[in-house]
């Protein structure tokens, strides 16, 4: 295997790659009556993966933004990939897509990403979606924020038009942020603890960690409140109209949630659409990885469904645990 072509994923990548590239298109077709479409994209990779299973090469988040929407896509693209990296994904893609509007900055995305968004001032009033796919719990709040607050003020003062932030998909580190949160002292650090701060932008994580470690919370629970944390303070703090979660898993159990936040009723329908039809193709999706790996086909009995969100439908996060009063 070279350098570029990619590190192996299981099936579950796949489908979340599947739903950004159906969230792309549909959100090409909802402004492709404006001018200018901006991609972001947090932690790019290589623009290529393989499946674990068969080795066949698939398209990444880079390409299959830059191939959203035909003639009505993205028209400017900012990647982010740290070092050397970032120069062999831009002379790739620069080389595949001639002629598109294409760069990417080296280093850390939450350094970056500040000085990117200065860079597109000029079109701050452009319809823009950012994807935030880390390995871990690389995401800082500063870069959330910074997202949140790029467009504002874009509309005249008395125009009655609404205002729309930057649409953000991120990847939530649910199993992560489990173990870097241990219960046993011995295995978390200060850096674990500021690693989990850094992620909030505040400590309010801290009463769900009290209440876990005295046994008032299982782990799923757990798990349920620093998701529900993270959409309160998206909807909240940055006050996105909605933060939609949908949770992904393998046969070993919970992996990561995604997490959508919007302003836009359309980015809103659109994704909700797409979030119901995955949690239906998911578990078919498992079978057929299954089925490659033995060769044959396999039936499972009793197993637990990969996402939880069949029937989707948007709730508004609860009022998250030891919040101060006002």
């Amino acid at each position: 295997m070279t350098r570029t072509d990619g590190r192996a994923w299981g099936f579950w990548t796949q489908a979340k790659l599947q739903m950004l590239a159906e969230y792309l298109s549909g959100f090409a077709k909802a402004s492709k009556s404006q001018s200018e479409r901006v991609y972001l994209d947090a932690f790019a990779g290589e623009g290529h993966g393989l499946d674990r299973l068969t080795g066949e090469k698939f398209h990444g988040s880079a390409r299959i933004a830059l191939d959203a929407g035909e003639d009505a896509g993205f028209t400017r693209f900012r990647y982010f990939e740290m070092g050397q990296k970032a120069a062999e994904l831009e002379q790739r893609l620069r080389t595949e897509y001639p002629g598109k509007d294409i760069k990417v900055y080296p280093g850390d995305c939450n350094e970056k990403i500040p000085e990117a968004l200065d860079n597109l001032e000029s079109v701050k009033w452009a319809p823009t979606f950012a994807f935030l796919d880390p390995d871990g719990m690389e995401l800082e709040w500063r870069t959330l924020k910074a997202l949140a607050d790029h467009k504002r003020g874009y509309r005249r003062a008395d125009s009655e038009k609404p205002e729309y932030k930057v649409e953000m998909w991120m990847l939530f580190p649910t199993s992560g942020i489990i173990r870097t949160l241990a219960l046993d002292d011995a295995k978390v650090t200060e850096k674990d603890f500021a690693r989990a701060t850094r992620l909030y932008g505040s400590e309010e994580w801290t009463p769900i960690y009290e209440k876990r470690k005295a046994g008032e919370l299982s782990a799923a629970e757990a798990r349920d409140e620093y998701v529900n944390l993270m959409r309160w303070r998206l909807e909240k703090a940055l006050q996105y109209r909605a933060a939609h979660a949908f949770e992904l898993k393998n046969s070993k159990g919970p992996l990561y949630h995604m997490i959508f936040a919007t302003d836009n009723e359309v980015g809103t329908r659109i994704m909700s659409a797409i979030y119901a039809n995955a949690a239906k193709q998911l578990p078919e999706m498992r079978q057929e990885a299954k089925d490659r790996a033995v060769g044959q086909g396999a039936f499972d009995l009793g197993e637990a469904h990969l996402a939880s969100n069949e029937g989707y439908r948007y709730e508004s996060p609860w009022e998250p645990p030891g919040l101060p009063e006002v």
